[in-house]
C-alpha cells in the first residue's frame, strides 16, 4: 500500500465508486457503465487501496458501504463536480459550445417541449447535442446514476441530491372526432364513463394520471382501442366514434381537426425539471435549464390550467 500513486486515480476512478455506493451492487454499476464486472471490480480495489479500507462489504445479493465510505463519500461528490467546473470556459458563449447533453424523458415531453428546443439549439447553439433516453418511471434513478444529465418529468420525487424546477401545469382533456356524440354538449361523468376509449398503455407500467381520480374508481370503461404509446394518428383513430383522454397541450398538438373537451373530473398534473450536483454550477447546463424555462414559460393562449 505503501508504494501505491493514489495521484493516479482518475475522474473515472471516482464515478465508479460513486456509482457503486448509489446503485449498492457492482453488477448494476458495470451495467450501468456499459463495462464488465472484473473491470469494475479492478477499480474498486485500487480505491481500496488508495483508502485503505474495504469501502463496501457484501450485504445480501449487493454491497453495502463502510462507515468509511459514507464519511468519504460526500468529498467525492464535491471533487466531481469541482472538476466538472474546472472544465468549463470562464465565459460560456453558447454558439462556440461543443458538448453532448443527454435528456430523460418520455414521449409527451419529446412533443410538447423538445421541438422547439432542438430549434432553438440549431440555432444559438449548433454543436450543442442533445442524446434522449426513455425515463419511464426510472428518470429520477437514470439522473442519480449519471446516465443523463437533465430529466423532464411529471412523476414527482424529492430527492436531496437533486435539483428541481416547476415548469408548468397540465390538465387532461377529451380529443374527438367533431362528429361524435359528446362534440357539441357538456360532457357528464356517465357521458364519459358510456363512450368507447383509446387508452395508452405505456411502457414501464406507467398508467396515465388521469385514471387515478376517485370519479373513475369502480367504473368499467369501455377500451375499444389500446395504443402503446401516444401517436399522432390518434386523431384519426378518435374519428371512428373513440374518446381519447390526453393532456391537453398534447391534444392541441396532435389532435389537427379533432374537438378537444372538458373532462367530466379535474385531472391536473405538474411537469418538473430535475438536474444533479455534477452540472448545478456548469454554465452550459445553466444555459440549456434556462432555454427549456423560457419554453416552458410561454404559455398559449388555450391553455387554462394555470393555478
Amino acid at each position: 500500500m505503501e508504494n501505491f500513486d493514489s495521484g493516479s486515480l482518475s475522474l473515472k476512478n471516482l464515478k465508479t465508486l460513486k456509482l457503486i455506493y448509489e446503485l449498492g451492487s457492482i453488477t448494476a454499476a458495470a451495467a450501468a457503465l456499459e463495462q464488465n464486472q472484473p473491470t469494475v471490480s479492478y477499480t474498486l480495489e485500487q480505491m481500496r487501496l488508495a483508502f485503505a479500507d474495504p469501502l463496501f462489504v457484501r450485504s445480501g445479493r449487493g454491497v453495502a458501504p463502510t462507515s468509511r465510505c459514507h464519511q468519504i463519500m460526500p468529498h467525492i461528490e464535491n471533487l466531481l463536480k469541482g472538476m466538472t467546473e474546472l472544465f468549463q470556459p470562464t465565459d460560456f458563449v453558447p454558439s462556440q459550445a461543443e458538448l453532448n447533453i443527454t435528456i430523460s424523458c418520455n414521449l409527451y415531453e419529446l412533443q410538447v417541449i423538445i421541438p422547439t428546443l432542438v430549434e432553438r439549439l440549431s440555432t444559438l447553439a449548433p454543436n450543442i447535442h442533445l442524446i434522449f433516453i426513455q425515463s419511464n418511471v426510472n428518470g429520477h434513478k437514470q439522473l442519480q446514476q449519471g446516465l443523463c444529465d437533465i430529466l423532464l418529468s411529471p412523476v414527482t420525487h424529492d430527492y436531496e441530491t437533486l435539483y428541481k424546477r416547476s415548469l408548468y401545469k397540465d390538465r387532461y382533456v377529451c380529443l374527438m372526432s367533431p362528429q361524435h356524440d359528446l362534440a357539441e354538449k357538456d360532457i357528464t361523468l356517465s357521458d364519459y364513463t358510456a363512450a368507447k376509449h383509446i387508452e395508452i398503455s405505456y411502457e414501464g407500467g406507467w398508467k396515465p394520471l388521469y385514471l387515478s381520480m376517485p370519479e373513475l374508481q369502480g367504473a368499467n370503461l369501455t377500451i375499444a382501442l389500446r395504443l402503446p404509446s401516444v401517436s399522432n394518428f390518434i386523431s384519426r383513430m378518435a374519428g371512428n366514434g373513440l374518446v381519447a383522454t390526453l393532456p391537453e397541450r398534447l391534444a392541441r398538438i396532435i389532435g389537427g381537426p379533432m374537438v378537444v373537451k372538458d373532462c367530466p373530473f379535474e385531472s391536473k398534473f405538474e411537469l418538473s425539471l430535475y438536474w444533479n450536483k455534477l452540472t448545478h454550477h456548469s454554465q452550459a447546463h445553466q444555459w440549456l435549464r434556462s432555454q427549456i424555462i423560457d419554453i416552458c414559460s410561454e404559455q398559449p393562449k388555450w391553455y387554462t390550467c394555470v393555478n
